[in-house]
Protein backbone atom coordinates (compact mmCIF):
# COMPACT_ATOMS: atom_id res chain seq x y z
CA UNK A 1 0.00 0.00 0.00
CA UNK A 2 0.91 3.57 -0.53
CA UNK A 3 0.09 7.11 0.32
CA UNK A 4 0.27 9.70 -2.71
CA UNK A 5 0.26 12.76 -2.19
CA UNK A 6 0.02 15.87 -4.39
CA UNK A 7 0.00 19.90 -4.04
CA UNK A 8 -1.89 21.72 -6.44
CA UNK A 9 -3.35 24.75 -7.40
CA UNK A 10 -6.96 25.13 -6.70
CA UNK A 11 -8.23 25.35 -10.36
CA UNK A 12 -6.89 21.65 -11.22
CA UNK A 13 -8.74 19.85 -8.26
CA UNK A 14 -11.75 18.99 -10.43
CA UNK A 15 -9.12 17.61 -13.48
CA UNK A 16 -7.22 15.48 -10.84
CA UNK A 17 -10.49 13.97 -9.11
CA UNK A 18 -11.67 13.35 -12.67
CA UNK A 19 -9.19 11.71 -14.20
CA UNK A 20 -8.93 9.72 -11.12
CA UNK A 21 -12.65 8.80 -11.49
CA UNK A 22 -11.43 7.24 -14.88
CA UNK A 23 -8.86 4.86 -12.75
CA UNK A 24 -11.86 4.04 -10.28
CA UNK A 25 -10.02 5.84 -7.45
CA UNK A 26 -12.57 7.96 -5.85
CA UNK A 27 -11.42 7.57 -1.95
CA UNK A 28 -9.46 10.88 -1.33
CA UNK A 29 -8.74 13.47 1.31
CA UNK A 30 -8.55 16.99 -0.18
CA UNK A 31 -7.09 19.98 2.09
CA UNK A 32 -6.40 23.66 1.36
CA UNK A 33 -2.81 24.24 2.59
CA UNK A 34 -0.45 27.48 1.55
CA UNK A 35 2.75 26.58 -0.04
CA UNK A 36 6.09 28.79 1.30
CA UNK A 37 8.58 29.23 -1.40
CA UNK A 38 10.84 32.58 -0.69
CA UNK A 39 12.38 32.59 -3.98
CA UNK A 40 8.85 33.73 -5.18
CA UNK A 41 7.30 37.24 -5.71
CA UNK A 42 4.43 36.09 -3.43
CA UNK A 43 6.26 33.56 -0.85
CA UNK A 44 2.59 32.27 0.36
CA UNK A 45 0.34 30.58 -1.94
CA UNK A 46 -2.59 28.90 -1.65
CA UNK A 47 -2.89 25.44 -2.87
CA UNK A 48 -4.72 22.46 -2.39
CA UNK A 49 -3.10 18.76 -1.09
CA UNK A 50 -4.63 15.76 -1.87
CA UNK A 51 -3.90 11.69 -0.16
CA UNK A 52 -4.64 9.11 -1.79
CA UNK A 53 -4.02 5.86 -0.51
CA UNK A 54 -4.08 2.79 -3.05
CA UNK A 55 -2.95 -0.53 -2.69
CA UNK A 56 0.51 -1.78 -4.50
CA UNK A 57 -1.46 -2.52 -8.01
CA UNK A 58 -2.66 0.89 -8.46
CA UNK A 59 0.40 2.89 -7.55
CA UNK A 60 1.33 3.17 -11.01
CA UNK A 61 -1.76 4.23 -13.07
CA UNK A 62 -2.38 7.00 -10.07
CA UNK A 63 0.94 9.03 -10.55
CA UNK A 64 0.50 8.43 -14.14
CA UNK A 65 -2.95 9.74 -14.50
CA UNK A 66 -2.21 12.76 -11.97
CA UNK A 67 1.37 13.43 -13.49
CA UNK A 68 -0.49 13.65 -17.03
CA UNK A 69 -3.26 15.93 -15.62
CA UNK A 70 -0.72 18.19 -14.37
CA UNK A 71 1.61 18.61 -17.35
CA UNK A 72 -1.30 19.22 -19.69
CA UNK A 73 -1.68 22.03 -17.13
CA UNK A 74 2.13 23.03 -17.65
CA UNK A 75 2.35 23.40 -13.62
CA UNK A 76 6.01 23.34 -13.27
CA UNK A 77 4.95 24.20 -9.01
CA UNK A 78 2.79 21.01 -8.71
CA UNK A 79 4.55 18.54 -6.29
CA UNK A 80 4.04 14.63 -5.91
CA UNK A 81 5.28 12.55 -3.56
CA UNK A 82 4.45 8.76 -3.22
CA UNK A 83 4.91 7.34 0.62
CA UNK A 84 4.90 3.85 2.03
CA UNK A 85 1.72 2.94 4.56
CA UNK A 86 2.43 0.48 6.60
CA UNK A 87 -1.39 0.14 8.18
CA UNK A 88 -4.85 0.93 6.78
CA UNK A 89 -7.97 0.88 8.58
CA UNK A 90 -11.43 1.29 8.17
CA UNK A 91 -12.75 1.77 11.56
CA UNK A 92 -16.67 1.59 10.98
CA UNK A 93 -15.76 -2.25 9.45
CA UNK A 94 -12.69 -3.35 11.65
CA UNK A 95 -11.35 -4.56 8.38
CA UNK A 96 -7.35 -3.46 7.86
CA UNK A 97 -4.66 -3.98 5.45
CA UNK A 98 -5.18 -3.79 1.49
CA UNK A 99 -9.27 -4.33 2.17
CA UNK A 100 -9.33 -0.90 3.73
CA UNK A 101 -8.27 1.14 1.43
Amino acid sequence: MRLVVTVIKPAQVESVRQSLAALQVTRLTVCDVHGYDLAADDPLAQEVMMEIAVNDDFVERTVDSISAVLTAGGEAASRLFVLPMHEAVQIYRTVRGPEAV
